[in-house]
């Protein structure tokens, strides 16, 4: 164990891993979070197919979440119109984050490189991860749709899925395989748990990786079902569905991992239970979110990762200085050149389309009348 504490490897991707990685900023640990590179929609999905990047976006938000440079963790998040919408289009909004992200990516020709560029401006607590360097298609088979392919379909069209799978990367980022070599703690979700966890940890050799990890793994629970993909699922299909992608990814059977899980309290009832679900599988359930509220809490979750797993509560977070100018400078120079490049592919895009909508009209043979 590092002197700083465990080290704590996260795995998934938007909202739900960045809820964890903030309690885990009020805990002595080493963190990595290690982010699915399948999301195909939005600003990331834009990023994606106009530059053939892996998406940024849920590595920024993880980013931003750790940045002790809170203002400037605060400009990474603005939403700026894109330059190339025509008036009377439907308005696409870029991530500021995300097309710095991608100038550095252009810069570096690797998204770790850029994420790293990014975190030292941002001042962050822990390192991000992308699992890997190029994108990934996700793929579901669906006892309802069928087989579906890219994460926007998943989240669209699923109602019962079976197998989740990661088609494109051949091999897991060096950094995602070393930083689950030397865990001590694995933290599966919570986040979307198909398009998240189960796109993260199917990712080229990252199932295989955690199962032989020496680490304690630990599944944390959502604190709600996602809409029709989870909708009809118990704590024991999430479970199963976990176990058997683990098994599938890796052929291994001979590994076990706990639950994490929110309970609210009652009077009268422990804050903190530990019991056994069905199947064996330990049961550690806590309050993790503040009634009435649908989103973990980050000191709950703290909490509970104090009691069940003995991390010691952070006396105080430190607060980074404001940004110096230079950085600030950087940040905007990064956008600003994002931005021309991207002004400049979409004129060349549709230069290049006139042409060719120019040659097939002059080929064209005559209509007879």
């Amino acid at each position: 164990m590092s002197t700083m504490g465990p080290r704590v490897v996260t795995l998934g991707g938007g909202h739900g891993q960045a809820a964890l990685l903030a309690a885990l900023c009020l805990v002595e640990c080493e963190i990595t979070a290690i982010v699915s590179v399948a999301d195909d929609g939005g600003c990331s999905g834009r990023l994606r197919a106009e530059l053939g990047m892996p998406p940024p976006g849920d590595v920024r938000r993880c980013l931003t979440t750790l940045a002790r440079n809170r203002r400037l963790a605060e400009q990474f998040e603005v939403r700026l119109l894109a330059e190339d919408e025509l008036e009377g289009e439907p308005a696409v909004q870029r991530s500021a984050g995300n097309l710095a992200l991608s100038e550095a990516y252009h810069t570096f020709g690797s998204l770790q490189a850029a994420v790293d560029w990014a975190a030292e401006l941002l001042e962050c607590r822990g390192r991000v991860v992308p699992v890997a360097e190029v994108p990934g298609v996700l793929a579901v088979y669906d006892m309802v749709a069928g087989a579906l392919q890219g994460e926007t379909n998943v989240e669209a069209q699923a109602v019962s899925p079976v197998v989740t799978m990661v088609h494109g990367p051949e091999q897991a980022n060096p950094a995602a395989m070393q930083a689950i070599e030397a865990a001590d703690f694995i933290f599966m979700g919570p986040g979307s748990f198909i398009t998240s966890t189960l796109a993260t940890l199917t990712t080229a050799e990252v199932a295989d990786a955690i199962v032989q990890a020496r680490a304690t793994r630990v599944m944390v629970h959502n604190l709600e079902s996602e809409g029709d993909q989870t909708e009809r699922f118990t704590i024991l299909d999430y479970v199963r569905l976990l176990r058997d992608h683990l098994v599938i990814r890796s052929g291994e059977q001979n590994f076990d991992f706990a639950v994490l899980r929110h309970q609210a309290l009652a009077d009268g009832q422990p804050r903190f239970v530990r019991s056994m679900l069905g199947d064996g599988t330990m049961d550690l359930t806590a309050p993790l979110a503040v009634p009435g509220k649908h989103q973990h809490d980050p000191d709950l979750v703290a909490d509970a990762l104090a009691h069940h797993f003995d991390f010691v509560l952070r006396d105080a977070l430190s607060v980074a200085q404001p940004s110096r100018p230079e950085v600030v400078q950087t940040f905007e120079q990064s956008v600003a050149r994002a931005r021309q490049r991207l002004a400049e592919l979409e004129a060349t895009q549709a230069e290049t389309q006139a042409e060719t909508q120019s040659r097939a009209e002059s080929q064209a043979p005559p209509s007879s009348i």
